[in-house]
């Protein structure tokens, strides 16, 4: 009984966001809403775990509440920062596309498609193609072929903001 316990505990903050997604998307914040969004929330975790991952979702999916505000926080200045640079690339015409391959020492899957996602949310930049230690971008102002400095101009923050809690996650695994 205390293990079910726990993992009821260890869940309720996953199980919270998704109510709030689920409100959100409803746009409402009733109570009939908030009970369906716990209802599907708690069902899809469940399901998630049981059918779909080999570990609990809370050990497979590891990361820190202050590193995801921060990514957020980063995606949001970097959508607009890259929003308007793609506007006075277009605007004044340089536009030079070409697809870059990046390194990353990013190894996890879930870091590396919130890299790969992220890129591909800021304006100028699509991900094509991520595989643990890579990712293939096509850029609107490919104003170099260097791997590293077009690594840093595109991918640079996101990677600082994610690349702290995953080497505290892989030194905690290795122990």
């Amino acid at each position: 009984m205390k293990r079910f316990i726990s993992r009821i505990l260890q869940a309720l903050p996953i199980i919270a966001v998704l109510v709030l997604v689920w409100c959100i998307w409803s746009e409402s914040f009733s109570l009939q809403t908030i009970i369906q969004g716990t209802v599907l929330g708690t069902l899809a975790l469940v399901l998630t775990n049981r059918m779909f991952l080999r570990r609990s979702y809370q050990k497979q999916y590891r990361i820190s509440v202050l590193t995801l505000i921060r990514y957020v926080l980063v995606l949001i200045v970097e959508i607009f920062r890259s929003g308007l640079h793609a506007i006075y690339i277009t605007v004044t015409d340089r536009i030079n596309v070409g697809v870059v391959d990046l390194p990353t020492e990013i190894h996890d899957p879930m870091l590396g498609t919130l890299v790969a996602s992220a890129i591909t949310l800021t304006p100028g930049t699509v991900t094509i193609d991520y595989s643990p230690g890579r990712f293939k971008v096509v850029w609107i102002e490919c104003s170099t072929t260097d791997a590293e400095e077009a690594g840093e101009m595109i991918k640079g923050s996101f990677e600082r903001v994610l690349l702290p809690s995953s080497n505290k996650d892989h030194q905690e695994d290795t122990r």
